[in-house]
């Protein structure tokens, strides 16, 4: 009886859609209604297609409740003026390298299966911009600086700008998922661990279909304290973000000119934002009835430690030096063995070497490179 039953639900599922009777959510027909293997193209060669035309067939299926629940979002920040539409200059991908039934993935909403971006990925995108642009001129605004911690937080709390889920508007959204293509050529070179096969000319290039997105979205940076301090800084990071979608693009393949975003009054707001001169300092901040938490540095190690660190970019570039933060939000180079090799927002673990309370920082050591150190100094005093 179970076995009928199984094999009576597949039948349904695998006929979904030659039933006349489309799904209403991209992302559950994406997820759970792939017919066949997404490698036998030999036996199912329209089966990969036939799930992308489901997909984009869903959009109209699902507007008209779509409708109503961008309605309400859009009512929630109604009374933002940090908020504007963005259009896709071109082509946009998000999520490309997300965990999928298929070689590409694609972040849809999860309620309704509409294109969205996440606001987790605007935050990260405004925070490194922030780093890069703004912090060349003022150094608040560099990682670890006061107005980079108190705009998008640090381990330890988020930060006071809460940046929105950017929704697709209703009117751009039959249509917004477009079939594109790439077409990696040297497949074996990349998945070789041992680095043994070279890529060469002579490599087979093979096609891989997937969707992007194009549209408008609606994309809301709001400050949880409330007042004109907190609007003054909401609007400047609004402005910051929209230069970040503009000149970095935001997504997967943005180094092929994907995932550009382009806000309608982005010209006046440019010239606006070219300089990060936020009137209301951090100090300000702190006066508003929800304060950040204090500037001042408050080393939570001991020398003697041994403590996670993430590589961040060295505040004075110039040195070229391997630097790191602990989640204490306090940062240092390694002043004793050689620096782990790790790239930026990469985790290794370091001791700590001395506490420069005056400074603000922390001088690290490789782990190990004391007692080594040590060691040697110990055998150098015997053999005299």
């Amino acid at each position: 009886m179970r076995l009928t039953m199984a094999v009576a639900c597949r039948s349904v599922i695998s006929d979904w859609w030659t039933l006349d009777r489309d799904g209403g959510n991209a992302g559950l027909l994406r997820d759970r209604f792939l017919r066949i293997a997404v490698k036998d193209k030999k036996n199912h060669p329209q089966a990969r297609d036939d799930l992308f035309k489901a997909m984009c067939q869903s959009l109209v299926n699902s507007q008209e409740i779509y409708v109503i629940a961008y309605q309400k979002q859009e009512s929630a920040i109604k009374n933002l003026n940090s908020k504007g539409f963005f259009n896709t200059g071109g082509r946009m991908i998000i999520g490309l390298g997300g965990e999928n039934v298929l070689e590409t993935g694609l972040t849809l909403n999860h309620t309704y299966g509409t294109p969205m971006i996440p606001g987790t990925a605007l935050k990260g995108l405004a925070a490194h911009y922030c780093h890069k642009a703004w912090g060349g001129a003022d150094e608040r605004f560099k990682f670890g600086g006061e107005c980079h911690r108190s705009i998008f937080g640090t381990t330890e709390y988020s930060g006071h700008l809460i940046f929105h889920d950017a929704w697709i508007t209703p009117d751009s959204l039959i249509g917004s998922l477009q079939p594109d293509v790439m077409t990696p050529q040297h497949g074996d070179y990349y998945s070789d661990e041992k680095g043994l096969t070279p890529p060469t000319d002579f490599d087979d290039p093979n096609p891989v279909t997937f969707l992007s997105v194009v549209g408008t979205f609606l994309i809301a940076v709001s400050c949880d304290i409330p007042g004109p301090i907190g609007d003054e800084w909401a609007e400047r990071v609004f402005e910051l973000l929209s230069d970040a979608l503009r000149e970095w693009g935001i997504g997967g393949k943005t180094n092929a000119d994907y995932g550009r975003l382009i806000l309608e009054n982005q010209k006046e707001m440019s010239e606006k934002s070219a300089e990060p001169t936020i009137e209301s300092s951090s100090s300000d901040l702190q006066k508003q009835r929800k304060p950040i938490p204090p500037v001042a540095k408050k080393l939570k190690y001991k020398k003697g430690d041994t403590v996670e660190v993430t590589r961040v970019a060295d505040p004075k570039e110039k040195r070229g030096a391997s630097y790191f933060m602990a989640d204490d939000g306090i940062g240092g180079l390694v002043v004793l063995g050689t620096p782990p090799s790790a790239e930026i927002g990469e985790k290794v673990h370091l001791e700590i070497n001395g506490v420069m309370e005056k400074e603000g920082l922390y001088n690290f050591a490789a782990v190990g490179a004391k007692r080594e150190s040590a060691h040697q100094t110990k055998g150098k005093r015997e053999r005299r």
